[in-house]
């Protein structure tokens, strides 16, 4: 038989610390008196901040389980986390909240948020007391051209000036423009037909990706992937791919094997695409039945796979003096740029997954 819930914690999230570092005070803040005080300070000094609307809208869900379960039993606390949101943060939300339980020992939390990235601690939350609701504080703005244009203008430049908002808004996209335009000063150096298919792969796959996720296709190809395994197949279409191209071309096309070498696309640009789909197929398909990102063998994918395409082709040119040395050596420098961004990518991801208590070896 069930235990009835008879102590009821108020709990307010501020996973960033914004409350806290804004306005110098130290957390937790408990009991509804206390936070009534920081709400309002923190309101008059930032009115357009929702999170003193969550302050408020944990207060009025203090009063209104107080009038009918008694003040003995329920209480209103704020805790918060750190401007990195990472697992410091979380570590350092969960010992306020010890502190909170310490001095008014709940049955259950209630969560009071604004948005999904304080909710994102409820399971941390569970492990301390049952969670049996969340109540996420929204906004109502009117629907006015003139307040769409307020919010839109503080949102983009909350979008482009926070750090932790930046690196998406900016990261990703400066990102692509650099690969592309190391992609477009290596096809300088190539034949005129080269920079033509660069830019076409290049935006196939930037095409194809967003209409994966746009439409949600992603989650059934992933699903597919997890029931089978298709790293073995994979291997063996590559396989046949790489042998019946030169096959058909020479006894079916009748194109001279001269050409298949030196024309593109050469034996050596399916070579890099049948190298590339084995072992990107085996990446995904170790992301859909792991739940991680093999971040070194990706590196390594990227260095193998452009090898043939990039490198042989531009050794058998030059040897041919189809192209001058300078030219060979500006291939060579932007396939070793290209890496040497993977590498520091890489390591990016691996710091971080690397503070979070996570092994280098899972990935």
């Amino acid at each position: 038989m069930s235990v009835p819930v008879r102590k009821i914690l108020v709990l307010c999230i501020d996973r960033d610390n914004d409350v806290g570092s804004r306005l110098g005070i130290p957390t937790p803040v408990i009991g509804r008196d206390n936070l009534l005080n920081v709400a309002v300070q923190y309101i008059l000094r930032y009115p357009d901040d929702s999170d003193a609307n969550a302050m408020f809208g944990a207060i009025q869900l203090y009063d209104n389980l107080a009038s009918s379960l008694g003040k003995d039993n329920v209480e209103v606390a704020l805790v918060t986390g750190a401007e990195s949101e990472d697992t410091m943060a979380d570590l350092k939300l969960l010992g306020e909240v010890d502190i909170v339980l310490s001095k008014f020992n709940a049955d259950a939390i209630i969560v009071v948020s604004d948005g999904p990235a304080d909710e994102a601690v409820v399971p941390l939350l569970q492990s301390r007391r049952p969670v049996i609701s969340v109540r996420r504080i929204v906004v109502r703005q009117s629907r006015g051209f003139e307040e769409f244009a307020v919010l839109a203008k503080y949102y983009l430049t909350k979008l482009f000036v926070e750090p932790k908002y930046r690196k998406y808004a900016l990261g990703l996209p400066g990102l692509i423009l650099l690969l592309y335009g190391i992609a477009s000063i290596v096809a300088s150096n190539l034949p005129s037909i080269v920079a033509a298919l660069i830019g076409s792969v290049f935006a196939l796959i930037i095409g194809i990706g967003a209409l994966l996720f746009a439409f949600n296709i992603h989650e059934k190809i992933l699903s597919f992937i997890r029931r089978y395994e298709l790293t073995f197949f994979t291997i063996v279409v590559s396989a046949m791919l790489l042998i019946l191209y030169p096959l058909v071309n020479i006894y079916v096309l009748g194109v001279p094997l001269r050409s298949i070498i030196l024309t593109r696309p050469t034996i050596f640009d399916v070579l890099s695409i049948a190298i590339a789909i084995a072992l990107f197929t085996n990446i995904v398909e170790i992301y859909a039945k792991r739940g991680i990102i093999p971040i070194r063998k990706v590196v390594t994918s990227i260095a193998v796979s452009l090898f043939p395409a990039l490198v042989i082709n531009g050794m058998i040119w030059f040897i041919l003096k189809l192209i001058t040395f300078p030219e060979f050596v500006g291939i060579v420098i932007g396939y070793i740029i290209i890496n040497i961004i993977a590498i520091g990518i890489a390591l990016r991801f691996l710091r971080r997954y690397h503070d979070r208590g996570i092994s280098y070896a899972q990935y």
